[in-house]
């Protein structure tokens, strides 16, 4: 078992967004308007298994 913190999951999740080179806000919006491209897609899931870990819905 792999213990992360809080801290380094914000960090993770803070990096994705800077790879992809958007805001949350921003890829709330790509991901609703448009496909996703694959480094897209991968940064999706990667998100949606973070938010999973701290405890939220998205």
């Amino acid at each position: 078992m792999i213990d992360v913190t809080r801290e380094e999951l914000l960090a993770r999740r803070a990096d994705i967004l800077h790879r992809i080179e958007l805001s949350e806000e921003e890829f709330d919006a790509v991901r609703a308007t448009r496909s996703l491209s694959s480094e897209e897609w991968e940064a999706k899931e990667e998100l949606e298994e973070i938010a999973f870990l701290l405890g939220a819905d998205r």
